[in-house]
């Protein structure tokens, strides 16, 4: 008998320390939903326990805590913002916070939003506060850190899907975006990389964006821009005009031409102070390799397409035969 009472009194404490275990690492509910839990930075393991029981998701602190000590990931507990189902195991719960499976947001920026336009974006969709946004975009020091030669990240700010973390800082969220602009720019044969080069192509591939409709005459509308910087014609893009404006005009008039602005490339000859959009990789491309053609004028067609022409004589007939009204419309003249 005394032989047998070995065994027996083993198996009950291991069926104990079982069903403790099942006990503690389930769920204190079944609810299949989820909260909001925040890791802050510096906060210790016991502190994360704590927390975890105080907003419902486990039932015992002391065991959350004893699993992270018994396997060794105190320190692999990353802060930030995490989206956990309450009907998660301890086990599945201590895995999300160690490998940072952080709670993620999922935004689209398009092509040829300023970033302006961008911080509304993200403001309206309650990801960043779009005044936080802009202060970021005007940040010196992420200006200096990626080398941009302009007052602020205008061009640098690569339209593109994110998937990111919630908890990210507007100066965080601005970086992304420019690291993927230069992932971007470093897929495209560049070689003349001086600060003149890029603030031009930069400059020009904002226009292109603006202007362009179709794929197939990005390169044709950048070879226009350069042909009249060479040729020391005034740019005069209306797209120049629109940003000025901050709005979106069907028909400029006259007076938006004269509106005093650096940025009016009616008044002023050469390129603008700097970027009116955040161009794609399509015009980013375009601005890059201009078509090899002599074109100094466009006209739009009203239909998506652009008429160009290498003299102003063969542009006014293109504008009477386009813009039968006289009125002054997305074109280059």
């Amino acid at each position: 008998m005394k032989k047998l009472k070995i065994p027996i009194i083993i198996f009950i404490i291991l069926t104990g320390f079982y069903f403790a275990f099942y006990f503690f690492n389930s769920p204190p509910n079944g609810y299949n939903s989820s909260s909001s839990f925040v890791v802050n930075q510096g906060e210790n393991v016991k502190i994360i326990a704590k927390n975890l029981l105080d907003e419902g998701f486990i039932r015992s602190d002391v065991f959350f805590f004893s699993l992270i000590r018994i396997s060794r990931k105190a320190r692999s507990i990353k802060s930030g913002q995490y989206n956990i189902n309450f009907n998660l195991r301890n086990t599945e719960i201590l895995h999300i916070l160690s490998e940072g499976i952080v709670a993620t947001e999922k935004f689209t920026i398009p092509e040829g939003y300023s970033f302006k336009q961008i911080a509304e974006l993200l403001g309206n969709r309650g990801i960043i506060s779009s005044v936080l946004f802009i202060e970021a975009c005007n940040n010196t020091d992420i200006l200096a850190k990626y080398k941009i030669p302009f007052d602020n990240a205008e061009g640098f700010l690569f339209p593109d899907t994110y998937i990111v973390a919630k908890d990210l800082s507007a100066d965080q969220l601005v970086e992304v975006m420019v690291k993927k602009f230069f992932e971007n720019l470093q897929k495209i044969p560049y070689t003349d990389y001086t600060e003149h080069d890029l603030k031009k192509m930069v400059i020009i591939a904002s226009l292109v964006e603006k202007e362009a409709r179709l794929d197939s005459e990005r390169a044709i509308i950048a070879a226009v821009f350069y042909n009249r910087l060479h040729n020391g014609k005034r740019l005069e893009s209306c797209a120049t005009i629109q940003y000025i404006l901050g709005k979106t005009k069907e028909r400029l008039l006259i007076s938006d031409l004269k509106v005093k602005s650096p940025y009016n490339t009616y008044l002023h000859t050469g390129l603008p102070p700097g970027p009116i959009s955040n161009p794609g990789y399509k015009s980013l491309f375009a601005a890059v390799n201009p078509a090899d053609v002599d074109y100094l004028f466009f006209v739009s067609k009203r239909d998506g397409s652009h008429y160009f022409s290498s003299t102003y004589k063969e542009h006014l007939k293109a504008i009477k035969r386009y813009d039968s009204s006289g009125k002054i419309g997305p074109q280059v003249s």
